[in-house]
């Protein structure tokens, strides 16, 4: 096997296990400045007359309500990881996989479930004449 190879791997690991010691404080943390519920409401507002941020497929809006929240440059690539490492690869996945409830995460699902609802085969019964 290839040392050098060996070695990424190990640093990986290494990654890993920082990542995954850090996830309570960080995610406390997240919690205190009301991350979360800050980033539902630009993606999934409470109120209708508010306009809806549009998920870009990176960390974006996140980094706008990190940085106002007062976390630095490097303590956002931090948080990213703990986010990443819990499924959450950008604004709208981190409401998806990663916080406890979303208005973003349950609107899906009560679409989903309607969309199910309205596709579900019904053959009515044919009545004897």
């Amino acid at each position: 096997m290839d040392a050098g190879v060996m070695f990424a791997r190990m640093e990986s690991d290494s990654d890993d296990e920082l990542i995954s010691s850090s996830v309570p404080d960080v995610m406390t943390c997240l919690g205190r400045c009301r991350y979360f519920e800050k980033l539902d409401e630009l993606l999934s507002p409470e109120d209708n007359a508010v306009s809806v941020e549009k998920c870009d497929g990176s960390f974006r809006l996140s980094e706008t309500i990190l940085l106002a929240a007062g976390f630095d440059r490097a303590e956002l690539e931090d948080i990213f990881a703990v986010l990443r490492s819990k499924g959450g690869c950008c604004d709208c996945e981190v409401l998806y996989n990663v916080a406890e409830k979303s208005r973003l995460k349950a609107n899906y699902w009560r679409g989903r479930a309607g969309e199910q609802a309205g596709r579900t085969p019904h053959t009515p019964h044919s009545r004897p004449n």
